[in-house]
Parts: C-alpha cells; structure tokens; sequence
C-alpha cells in the first residue's frame, strides 16, 4: 500500500518536463537572446545550477534570438547562473588535430565578453511551470 501512494504521490509531483530522472523538479523555459537590441543570431544559452540549486547543467541553442528547452533537458527548479556563447569564423584556417596533415578546418572564435560567459553574472530563477528568460546583451561596437 505504501509502494502505491508513493508512486501516485511521485507521478503528481513529476517534472514539468518529460524525464526519466525524478531526483529534482524541472521547469519549462524559453526566451530571446539580443545583442544591441537585434537578435543573436546563433550561439549557446547555458543554465547553471547555483549552490543551492540540485540539478544539472543545461543546454539550449540559439537560433535567431530564440531558444527554448525540449522536455527532456529542461533546467531544475532555482536560481541558475546563465552563460551565453556566440562564436564566429575568423576567416582564417587551422589544422585539425589529430587528423592528417593538411586537414584545416575555419577558426571561431568567441565573441561575446567574458562578462556574459565564463564570467558571467547573469541569473534567472527557474519557477514550477512556464518561464520566460529574456536577456539584452550590450557590447561596445
């Protein structure tokens, strides 16, 4: 009978988003990213969990400002440090390691301030149900 009521209780408190892992509560997110006031055109948005945050790190794509969690990887509950990624080509070639001489592929490089990634202190609180996360990047031109 306790089997029973803990299996209703779990299945009552699941996850807004889809996941075999019951061992923290997930919200839903989406939201745009800009850069001067225009979308980003492509990049990586980033939810780390804070210290007091149980769950992991997520990832989404940016694709012309617009991201949003599948249900599968929706981020936990809490208040989450964000980091965002945008990189570009050079124009310039590399070669690839570990691969035959000659082989070159396009450098990136990131183009972001380290402000809005590695060193980021941009948070978001990640509430049961649907969130919205907005962010305006400002960068000197």
């Amino acid at each position: 009978m306790f089997i029973r009521i803990l299996i209703l209780a779990l299945l009552i408190i699941a996850p807004s988003c889809g996941s075999s892992d019951l061992s923290y509560e997930k919200g839903a997110i989406k939201g745009t990213v800009t850069l001067n006031g225009e979308p980003l055109a492509s990049g990586k948005i980033r939810f780390v969990p804070a210290v007091d945050t149980v769950g992991k790190i997520t990832v989404a794509e940016i694709k012309d400002g617009q991201y949003e969690f599948d249900m599968e990887r929706c981020p936990a509950l809490g208040t989450h440090k964000i980091e965002i990624i945008a990189t570009r080509k050079t124009g310039k070639k590399i070669p690839i390691p570990d691969e035959p001489e000659g082989t070159m592929r396009d450098e990136t490089e990131q183009y972001l301030p380290a402000s809005y990634n590695t060193n980021s202190r941009l948070t978001l609180e990640v509430k049961a149900g649907d969130n919205q996360g907005n962010f305006d990047l400002k960068i000197k031109k």
